[in-house]
C-alpha cells in the first residue's frame, strides 16, 4: 500500500506532459516552423542570387535588423511615427465611434449620411495626399490627417454593423420599461455594439499604421517612412529590408494589445474558445 502511495505524484510535483505543451502553445510553434522555413528559404535564396541590391543576404539584413533598435535616429523617428499614428486614431475614433453609433440606430440619418461614407471611403489613400499638402504643409499635418480618414471609415462601418446586430427585442423591452433615448444608448446600444467596435479598432489602427507609412514617403521629412525613402535612395537594401520587418513587428505587437483589450473588455466572448488572431 506504501509503495502504491509514493508512487502518486504531488500536485507541485506534476510532469510535463509534452502533448499538453504542444497543445497549449500549437499556434506559437506553426509560427516558429513557418518562421524558420521562410529564413531558410532566404539565406539560400539570397546566397544563390547573388545580387544584394535585390535580395540582401539573410545574415545582413540580421545585423541592420538588431541595429535599427540600438540606433537613436532610427528609435526616435518611430516614436514620431507612433505619436502620429495614435493621434490620428484618437481622431477618427472620436468622429468615426459617434457617427456610427448614430447611422446604426437612426434610419434617417443612414439614409442620409450613407451615400457620402461610402463615396468617400472609396477614394484611395494615396489621393488625399496632395490636398493634405495643400490643406495643411508638410509635416505632422497631412500624416495625421491621412491616419484619420484611413482609420475613419473602419470605425464607422463596424459601429454601424455592431449597432444592427442587436436583437430589436431588447429596445422593445426597455422602451416598454420607460427607458429614455438616452438610457437605452448607454445600456443597449454601445455594449451591444462593443464588440464590434473593437473589431472596428483593430482594423483602424491597422490602416492607420500602413497609411502613415506611405505619407511620410511625401509629405514629410522625418518618421518611420521617411527613414525607408532615405534606405531606398542610398540604395541599402538590407537596411531597408530591416526597417519592414521592424514595421511588421511593430505593427502585429500593436494588433496583439487591442486583442488584449478586446478580450478583457469583452471576457464573456472568449469563455468557450478562441477569438481573435
Amino acid at each position: 500500500m506504501a509503495k502504491h502511495e509514493s508512487e502518486v505524484p504531488l500536485a507541485g510535483e506534476r510532469k510535463l506532459d509534452p502533448a499538453d505543451f504542444f497543445e497549449k502553445n500549437r499556434g506559437a510553434i506553426y509560427s516558429i516552423i513557418v518562421l524558420s522555413i521562410l529564413m531558410i528559404i532566404w539565406y539560400f535564396a539570397a546566397n544563390r542570387i547573388q545580387n544584394t541590391l535585390l535580395l540582401p543576404y539573410f545574415q545582413d539584413t540580421v545585423k541592420e535588423f538588431i541595429n535599427c533598435w540600438i540606433d537613436r535616429k532610427i528609435v526616435s523617428n518611430l516614436m514620431l511615427t507612433l505619436k502620429r499614428v495614435f493621434t490620428g486614431f484618437l481622431y477618427a475614433f472620436a468622429i468615426g465611434i459617434p457617427l456610427g453609433l448614430l447611422m446604426g440606430y437612426s434610419r434617417a440619418a443612414m439614409q442620409g449620411i450613407s451615400p457620402i461614407i461610402n463615396s468617400l471611403r472609396q477614394i484611395p489613400i494615396m489621393a488625399w495626399i496632395p490636398l493634405s499638402i495643400i490643406w495643411f504643409g508638410l509635416g505632422d499635418g497631412p500624416t495625421v490627417f491621412l491616419i484619420t480618414v484611413s482609420a475613419i471609415f473602419p470605425l464607422v462601418i463596424n459601429t454601424i454593423a455592431g449597432v444592427h446586430g442587436i436583437d430589436p427585442t431588447y429596445y422593445n423591452a426597455a422602451r416598454s420599461m420607460g427607458a429614455s433615448l438616452p438610457n437605452i444608448i448607454r445600456d443597449i446600444v454601445i455594449p451591444g455594439a462593443l464588440p464590434s467596435i473593437l473589431t472596428g479598432c483593430r482594423l483602424a489602427m491597422g490602416s492607420g499604421w500602413m497609411s502613415v507609412i506611405c505619407a511620410e514617403f511625401i509629405a514629410t521629412s522625418a518618421g518611420f517612412g521617411f527613414l525607408m525613402v532615405e534606405a531606398q535612395m542610398r540604395l541599402e537594401t538590407a537596411q531597408l529590408y530591416a526597417l519592414m520587418i521592424m514595421s511588421g513587428l511593430v505593427g502585429f505587437v500593436i494588433d496583439k494589445g487591442f486583442i488584449v483589450i478586446e478580450s478583457k473588455l469583452t471576457s464573456w466572448r472568449y469563455k468557450d474558445g478562441f477569438i481573435g488572431g
